[in-house]
């Protein structure tokens, strides 16, 4: 077996640790050698096996994506040379932020949530996080806090090398971690999920007046969800959409004019939400049809 890039030019990359898959069942395991091949003996045959990469070295920014090959047909005696194709990922930066400043070591997840690959980091000494050699999907990204918090959720979406063209390089905004309370917003939208990407969420404290922001996902959907790990307390809910080849943006408050949470369009018309650890921390409700303000 040998690594090699889309055009099938060798990757000579050692270290590399490989799996052999049958049937829902690892038949075997490999290591690259310097010059980026590996050999599986003792395949059971017949068989269908998919060979993935369990391990890739580091390398910075040019660290490669996971690579697999699929649908390798083994038959008994026989030795069957195939390629991995191997890309440079995709690369996810961003900060995280606590009560007293930088969350430095907090654990991080980018979970791909088309393969279900997992990545792991620890946030730095200055709450900053970098995820190196992505394979290309929605990714569903995690910072945890200490204590009972639920983490700080938040999604982007990379896009793998294609060719002479770079993978893509996303930087997130810093987001709030607190070890002990958290609050889930969420907004939904019957017309235009155009508007809810990238849409900005920001809460402020009644009582102290801190402000709290973040931006849901760029991911075109009907309902954005935005998770904030903030103290107890009354919170306003100011929600901007964005702009849209069809409407500008507009700044709307989580209100509950007729029984029902709702976003409007009238300062005067929001309702606090409240946050408490234990409780139930999760508000939002339907964003207004541009059309009928």
């Amino acid at each position: 077996m040998q690594l090699a890039s889309p055009d099938g030019a060798p990757i000579r990359l050692a270290d590399v640790e490989l799996a052999a898959i049958g049937v829902d069942v690892v038949v075997g395991n490999a290591t690259t050698d310097d010059d980026g091949t590996a050999t599986f003996t003792g395949i059971p045959a017949p068989d269908t096996v998919t060979v993935t990469t369990r391990q890739l070295p580091p390398h910075g920014a040019d660290t490669y994506a996971p690579g697999l090959r699929a649908g390798i047909a083994v038959r008994g005696g026989s030795t069957v040379a195939v390629t991995v194709p191997l890309v440079i990922g995709a690369t996810v930066q961003g900060g995280v932020v606590g009560p007293d400043g930088p969350a430095a070591g907090r654990l991080m997840y980018a979970w791909n949530e088309d393969t279900s690959q997992v990545f792991r980091t620890t946030s730095d000494g200055a709450g900053e996080y970098r995820f190196v050699g992505l394979s290309t999907g929605l990714y569903r990204i995690e910072a945890y806090a200490n204590g009972l918090a639920s983490p700080a959720v938040w999604k982007t979406r990379v896009y793998q090398q294609r060719g002479t063209l770079p993978a893509s390089q996303v930087t997130l905004s810093r987001h709030y971690a607190h070890s002990d309370y958290d609050l889930l917003v969420f907004a939904t939208s019957g017309t235009s999920s155009a508007q809810l990407s990238g849409a900005r969420v920001t809460v402020t404290d009644l009582a102290t007046g801190a402000s709290s922001s973040t931006r849901f996902s760029t991911v075109l959907d009907s309902e954005q969800t935005a998770q904030f790990q903030i103290p107890s307390g009354q919170y306003v809910v100011e929600l901007r959409t964005a702009a849209t080849s069809a409407t500008p943006a507009r700044t709307l408050w989580l209100g509950r004019p007729a029984g029902g949470y709702r976003y409007v369009t009238d300062r005067a018309q929001a309702v606090p939400v409240r946050v408490v650890f234990g409780g139930f921390n999760g508000w939002g409700g339907a964003v207004p049809d541009a059309a009928a303000r």
